[in-house]
């Protein structure tokens, strides 16, 4: 089966749904930084829509910072690749084509086409989706982490860039240097305030770097704040073959999402504002009701379900999401106590939005694995689990479903201990803390009080008494007995 190709569009088959614009005459005119499966199932279908809606200079050149690299798989099929939505038993397939190029930092010469293409006017606006610890942010804060090594290592001006902060820093300074051009940064990760955190970590890494290129982030540089939301699983080699099967050519650059989709943008440009209006997309001054809600809710349902059903034995979220138990203590959690501590949102409201939640999860075709969402869970669960609790308890609610749910994403990591049988190595960067304290207490307090205390996930307020003795009930129910029965006993229980 030959590769997909510019020169195999013409034999795709009819239902296979191409760019419907002149995508010889794109020009380059965004950047993104981080083109995983997310950005490639989301950003890139939103451009993809607005350039058949208005054509204009948006081609998106792709950057990466981090293994994998992609340009040996997305470059050879002229960075041209096919997205599958799937609801259930149902499927549709379309090409993609807004990427126009794509460049992984690897070396000098690499980095140096980055910075080149960053730091020139032709480019005006760059997104980016290198997860929650790509900002290099301490958790519990939104603090520079000045501890983290490859930010170090930035900061002293090794090439090439190792970090986000990195690579922009050397972006501005080229582009303060020459003409001067305005840009707008837009992170499309996970990150409570993205937008603002993403600018006071620049701020911040631009002060130990220069006054001058302070001066320039702050009057040629915006940082809006945005929503994304699109549930896109890692792409499984049975996806490549279903949708190399579809096409008729072999597409390893395929990812898989579910049809719902949606992108929430504050309307704070530099420059010109490419028109993603136009395809579905929603200018707002603030973004950060959108992100609280779904933060909230549906990552919240998402992260509770993937630490409850790996320690049941669930493999895929959605099995999680059918499970009676798990899907009636997570929809309790979400309707009883964190449902108290959202806004209130016009096209967002609550009742509806746990139900939707909830299905979206359930869709059989998505098959997110459990281990996948609970990847670097202490760089999430702060937004999605810890605060909302921190907000029931500071004004005397019961949050015992929260606590539940925060407890089970500890007894995820514990679970890695040779003590409780390790299941699993955790991917996270707290995994090796969190196992070694499970390796060391043997009482359950003393253990819940001290994973309580790692202050970059739980600041330094979580090591209450009365959070320490329900934490430490629901260790020992979780990790001493069976995990199953001591979920449906507390279901019972509420």
């Amino acid at each position: 089966m030959r590769r997909l190709s510019r020169s195999l569009l013409p034999t795709l088959p009819h239902s296979v749904r191409q760019p419907q614009y002149d995508r010889e005459s794109l020009k380059i005119g965004m950047a993104h930084i981080g083109v995983g499966a997310f950005h490639r199932c989301h950003q890139e279908e939103f451009i993809d829509d607005m350039l058949e809606a208005r054509f204009g200079r948006w081609g998106v050149l792709g950057i990466n910072l981090t293994a994998p690299s992609l340009a040996d798989l997305l470059v050879p099929q002229d960075c041209l690749y096919s997205r599958m939505l799937r609801q259930d038993d149902r499927a549709e397939t379309r090409i993609i084509g807004a990427l126009r190029d794509l460049i992984d930092v690897v070396d000098k010469t690499s980095a140096e086409g980055v910075v080149a293409a960053l730091g020139g006017p032709e480019i005006s606006v760059a997104t980016m989706t290198v997860t929650e610890k790509g900002y290099c942010l301490t958790p519990s804060t939104g603090e520079l982490d000045l501890d983290n090594p490859a930010l170090r290592a930035d900061l002293e001006g090794r090439p090439p860039p190792r970090t986000l902060l990195g690579l922009l820093a050397l972006a501005l300074e080229r582009r303060r240097q020459s003409a001067g051009a305005p840009l707008t940064l837009i992170s499309c990760d996970n990150v409570p305030s993205n937008g603002a955190r993403l600018e006071a970590a620049m701020l911040r890494f631009a002060a130990l770097r220069s006054p001058e290129l302070t001066r320039f982030v702050e009057e040629s540089v915006t940082f809006p704040s945005t929503m994304v939301d699109r549930i896109v699983p890692a792409t499984a080699p049975e996806d490549i073959d279903r949708v190399s099967e579809t096409l008729g050519a072999r597409d390893p650059g395929a990812v898989v999402g579910e049809p719902f989709r949606q992108w929430v943008i504050e309307d704070k440009f530099a420059g010109e504002r490419p028109p993603l209006d136009l395809a579905g997309a929603t200018f707002v001054a603030d973004a950060k009701p959108y992100e609280q809600i779904k933060m909230r809710v549906l990552n919240a349902a998402q992260s509770t379900l993937a630490h409850q059903g790996a320690l049941v034995g669930h493999e895929f979220t959605y099995q999680a999401a059918a499970d009676p138990v798990l899907a009636a203590l997570t929809r309790r959690m979400l309707e009883q106590e964190t449902s108290t501590t959202l806004p209130r949102l016009a096209g967002m409201e609550i009742a509806p939005y746990i139900d939707q939640s909830m299905a979206r999860i359930r869709n059989t075709a998505i098959r997110h694995r459990c281990h996948q969402i609970g990847t670097d869970g202490s760089q999430k669960i702060v937004q999605r689990l810890v605060d909302p609790l921190r907000e029931r308890l500071a004004v005397g609610r019961p949050a015992g479903l929260l606590t539940l749910a925060v407890a089970s994403w500890i007894a995820y990591g514990l679970s890695g201990a040779r003590r409780f049988g390790a299941r699993w190595t955790p991917s996270d960067p707290y995994a090796e803390t969190i196992i070694a304290i499970g390796e060391k207490n043997t009482d359950w307090a003393e253990l819940a009080t001290a994973v309580l205390s790692i202050a970059p996930v739980f600041a330094t307020d979580m090591a209450r008494p009365s959070l320490v003795e329900g934490i430490a009930g629901h260790l020992r129910g979780l990790l001493s007995c069976d995990a199953r029965r001591y979920l449906r006993q507390q279901l019972n229980n509420e």
